[in-house]
């Protein structure tokens, strides 16, 4: 069972008998969705410098119909998207997916799915400063992380939003964390997603690597 950072103390303000599960997930779209690339803030702490995480989508018609993984990047794309999002926050470049593509091609797909620690590598392999975590369940761990600046990238199946679109085996990346919310990229989303700890709760989550700059 994943633990969360004050979860007893959280749970007993809860509504007796209500189920955390209901709670809708609020998003806020942060430009119009016409726009597939977006800025959106990193509020990891309200005094802290706010770094800019852009989004980028796996489907956009730029890229979403180059060959992936034995699929396209629309279909197959999801964990490279989510690498050309952190790539570019570390290293300031507006780097995009044809960019990641161009770069790794297929390198870190292994059996069809995209393989987060390679990516991982690449990117320390670029700029020595770039540190990542093993892979690992915690999620506790993962909001820690994500609060002393980390990005997460994190493996999930079925929905992120109440009545969104269901996956079978997606990567998305945790970009901020205030201890109440949890700001998530979702390369099929044109708008941050974010997520209260009890509906963090909610989400099926596989794994998480984290990925910080020494």
């Amino acid at each position: 069972m994943i633990r969360l950072v004050n979860l007893a103390a959280f749970l007993v303000g809860a509504i007796s008998g209500m189920s955390i599960c209901a709670a809708m997930i609020f998003t806020a779209p942060q430009k119009p969705a016409e726009e597939p690339i977006q800025i959106v803030q990193n509020a990891v702490m309200e005094d802290s410098p706010a770094p800019s995480v852009p989004i980028y989508l796996q489907t956009d018609e730029r890229w979403g119909g180059l060959p992936y993984a034995d699929e396209t990047l629309s279909v197959s794309g999801c964990g490279l998207t989510c690498a050309a999002m952190a790539w570019s926050y570390f290293s300031g470049d507006d780097w995009t997916p044809v960019e990641m593509l161009n770069a790794v091609g297929n390198d870190f797909v292994q059996e069809g799915q995209n393989y987060m620690p390679g990516f991982c590598s690449w990117m320390h392999e670029q700029d020595a400063d770039i540190a990542s975590s093993v892979i690992y369940e915690d999620m506790e761990r993962a909001l820690d992380d994500l609060e002393g600046g980390s990005l997460i990238f994190a493996e999930m199946q079925g929905r992120l939003e109440d009545g969104g679109r269901s996956y079978g085996g997606h990567i998305v990346l945790l970009t901020g964390f205030d201890e109440e919310n949890v700001i998530v990229h979702d390369p099929c989303s044109p708008y941050a997603v974010t997520l209260s700890l009890e509906q963090m709760t909610c989400v099926d989550w596989g794994y998480f690597i984290s990925v910080w700059r020494s």
